[in-house]
């Protein structure tokens, strides 16, 4: 069956739609707790707050991890939407006699995919924002 699924050329891997649905949460989560380990680091050394942080490369770190997150997260949503048109014009050429249920079902899983994507997308770009507007130490 799979061999046939892949010869129509719709196919999409289980591995590439997993990436889909997790790339861009993964990505937000690890900019986040990535992020808020290293100003806590800098910034509160012995449970002591400090007004200026202790590395003058904190804001360079923060930023480099972000724009790495951010790339992470885009690339997640980019392969997310490409997984999902495939199984949606999958679905399309499917007869009421020739249903597969398992294409239905990774077409879900895509559309769902997609739709998380979208919207941690836009979570890595607002933790992006307030990062650049706010002072890591305050």
């Amino acid at each position: 069956m799979q061999a046939n699924r892949a010869g129509r050329g719709e196919p999409v891997s289980v591995l590439m739609l997993t990436i889909g649905v997790l790339a861009a949460p993964a990505a937000w989560l690890l900019q986040i707790c990535a992020g808020e380990t290293i100003v806590a680091h800098t910034c509160f050394p012995h449970d002591m707050p400090l007004r200026v942080p202790l590395s003058s490369a904190i804001g360079w770190s923060v930023v480099g991890v972000s724009g790495m997150t951010l790339i992470v997260g885009a690339l997640g949503t980019w392969l997310a939407w490409r997984n999902w048109r495939r199984l949606n014009r999958a679905g399309h050429r499917q007869t009421p006699a020739t249903v597969d249920t398992k294409v239905e079902g990774e077409a879900f899983v895509a559309r769902v995919g997609l739709m998380a994507s979208g919207l941690f997308l836009f979570a890595l770009v607002a933790t992006d924002v307030a990062t650049g507007l706010v002072s890591a130490c305050m």
